[in-house]
């Protein structure tokens, strides 16, 4: 009798392990496949040039005399190429990309990718010969360009803008965020007191967010066609909060750059103040 008691016992226990998930493991679905590393043409119509460290509007006169010029400058290639292919060498990490609420692991990536810089840049300048230093101003380019897309990705990805949106009288009342300089980390901090999360992508590590955050799905503004980008914010001029995402991506991106201008004066010198960049690529197929 004892042994038919824990038989039955035994298959009961197993039996609410299964039911909570616990007797199987469960499978995960699968992870998608890693999106292309091709780099769009300069003239496609995808990139904006900019002038670093000069008091010109974004859509300046002789923009497209300028963007031809651009497109046989290597620096710029390599910041653009890094920009496209962090969806492919980085698919997976949150930290990239400021998914899953992973804001400590994003600056500190930031904080990396300046010092990944640093050294290049000291490496430019011991260079014996001008291939050498050509070579390590492009790496230098190229983790500058990795920096961008994670910079211009905490606009798309988190609920920043939807904050913003409901106490802002205009777009240019809305804060940027610059996550790569001490003084805003603090700012970032306050605003995650107050419930800043971002989007849960379920293949991306580390996962950060409280239990029921918001799908990626649900805030990314990476295009006019998202659920969140899509959304017309009648009080801010009709614009849509894609629009109002790129405005400040924009703006950050601009600042990150005259940063390293002023830190590095040498990049300037060897690329001109003029550099092409790309707004809010995700090629992830979230």
């Amino acid at each position: 009798m004892r042994t038919a008691t824990s038989v039955v016992f035994a298959l009961a226990f197993a039996f609410v392990l299964w039911g909570v998930g616990l007797a199987t493991p469960q499978v995960p679905p699968p992870k998608p496949p890693p999106p292309p590393d091709t780099v769009p043409p300069i003239n496609a119509g995808t990139t904006t040039a900019l002038c670093i460290g000069c008091d010109q509007p974004f859509d300046f006169d002789g923009h497209r005399a300028v963007m031809e010029a651009l497109s046989t400058n290597p620096n710029v290639a390599q910041l653009r190429r890094a920009m496209y292919v962090q969806d492919t060498i980085h698919q997976f990490e949150s930290k990239a990309h400021f998914d899953n609420c992973d804001f400590d692991g994003g600056i500190a990536y930031l904080g990396q990718l300046l010092a990944e810089t640093d050294r290049h840049v000291s490496a430019a300048q011991r260079a014996t010969d001008a291939r050498q230093r050509a070579a390590a101003v492009e790496r230098a380019f190229f983790a500058l360009g990795q920096g961008l897309h994670a910079i211009q990705d905490f606009y798309a990805h988190s609920d920043y803008v939807e904050r913003q949106v409901t106490t802002a009288a205009k777009p240019t009342d809305i804060p940027v965020i610059r996550p790569w300089r001490d003084s805003d980390h603090a700012r970032i901090n306050v605003l995650r007191a107050g419930g800043l999360v971002s989007g849960f992508v379920f293949w991306g590590f580390p996962q950060r967010c409280p239990a029921g955050s918001a799908w990626h799905s649900e805030l990314a503004k990476d295009s006019p066609r998202t659920k969140s980008g899509a959304v017309v914010v009648r009080s801010l001029e009709n614009l849509t909060q894609y629009q109002i995402a790129v405005f400040l991506a924009r703006e950050a991106s601009k600042d990150f750059l005259e940063d390293a201008f002023r830190r590095w004066p040498l990049l300037r010198e060897q690329n001109g103040a003029y550099v092409g960049i790309d707004m809010f690529i995700d090629r992830r197929g979230l």
